[in-house]
């Protein structure tokens, strides 16, 4: 694992209930005769409060308690990820002569998984621009767009102290976007990919071709963070990502989940074989993608202490711009056999 991108706090998490386990309790707390006024609570501390009273609840006849709210139903991953795909729309309609403009808050851990007591543990925080180009690459064009990273105040763990080293390679770097011929990911490519969650589905699995015999949930997952972060995936595209992602099983969700900019969410997601839950994060009115998240689940698979917060993103904002900043695109990237990350 070796992209990670978050953190607004650093606390231990506890795994929350299955939702099996909540709805019974709901229901013997329904037929305890619970009053009308605990339902006005937010719903995480009333469900919490009904699960600590259903144990060794004397019942008595009343008249029985009116039917939680709709919008308080537990939802499944695949509800969210439907709900997410039916409320996507298009915020941008970039000419092809326009740059498209993606802003994130990115938070990437230091050493932390596998977890070395013996190293210096904190967190690094970054600020990153993209600018990229809306229409086809013309004759002279080298770059695809322009990335702009700027590191920020990082964030101690766990109380530790965070070291002088930490604030080392501080200064705004920006570089040159040249995608591979043979893998490319730049706007006039993915504007193109299928509306359809089965298509979808077979290009997610043509991601991983032929590195990978099989699409797992977790390939799945990583082939859709880079379709997500720092580019930009119409509507049509990115609703059919959604349906596609709540075709694989073992994703589940998680409540209470907060990105990089501390907004909480609604988390889908799985558990990978290292003992780290990934998350992305959707806004739980809206279903809007917020950012995701990356924390460890098991202590033992990971070699880290369970409520580690990994990593995390926020997506702040998207836009159009006339022009991008001017970089210098170096010589082995003009020869077409060089793409960015080689």
């Amino acid at each position: 694992m070796n992209e990670f991108d978050l953190i607004n706090e650093v606390r231990p998490e506890v795994a929350p209930y299955d939702p099996g386990t909540k709805a019974m309790a709901r229901d013997r707390l329904l037929r305890a005769g619970r009053s009308r006024s605990a339902w006005r609570r937010p719903y995480g501390f009333a469900l919490a409060g009904g699960l600590a009273l259903a144990v060794g609840l004397v019942v008595v006849k009343v008249p029985p308690a009116p039917s939680p709210p709709q919008e308080m139903k537990l939802l499944s991953a695949a509800d969210v990820l439907h709900r997410a795909a039916r409320a996507a729309v298009d915020e941008i309609e970039p000419r092809d002569d326009q740059y498209i403009v993606v802003k994130t808050l990115q938070i990437t851990d230091h050493s932390l998984v596998p977890f070395d007591k013996s190293d210096e543990h904190y967190y690094r925080r970054s600020k990153t621009t993209v600018w990229l180009r809306a229409g086809e690459r013309r004759r002279g064009q080298y770059a695809d767009g322009v990335f702009e990273h700027s590191p920020i105040e990082p964030l101690a763990y766990a109380g530790e102290p965070i070291p002088k080293s930490a604030y080392k390679d501080m200064g705004t770097r920006t570089d040159p976007i040249v995608y591979c011929k043979d893998f490319r990911s730049d706007y006039p490519t993915i504007k193109n990919l299928p509306t359809d969650a089965d298509g979808m589905r077979a290009h997610l699995d043509a991601m991983w071709k032929p590195k990978a015999k099989s699409l797992t949930p977790f390939l799945a997952y990583l082939a859709a963070r880079q379709l997500l972060w720092h580019t930009y995936l119409p509507a049509a595209q990115r609703s059919a990502l959604y349906q596609a992602l709540s075709t694989f099983p073992g994703i589940t969700v998680d409540e209470g989940v907060q990105d990089a900019a501390g907004r909480t969410g609604i988390g889908v997601g799985f558990t990978s074989p290292d003992g780290v839950r990934w998350d992305l994060i959707f806004d739980s009115d809206t279903y809007a993608l917020l950012g995701d998240r990356q924390l460890v689940v098991d202590a033992e698979a990971a070699k880290s202490p369970a409520g580690t917060l990994v990593a995390a993103t926020a997506q702040l904002d998207i836009a159009v711009a006339d022009s991008a900043p001017e970089v210098e695109v170096e010589e082995r990237f003009k020869s077409g056999r060089w793409c960015t990350g080689s």
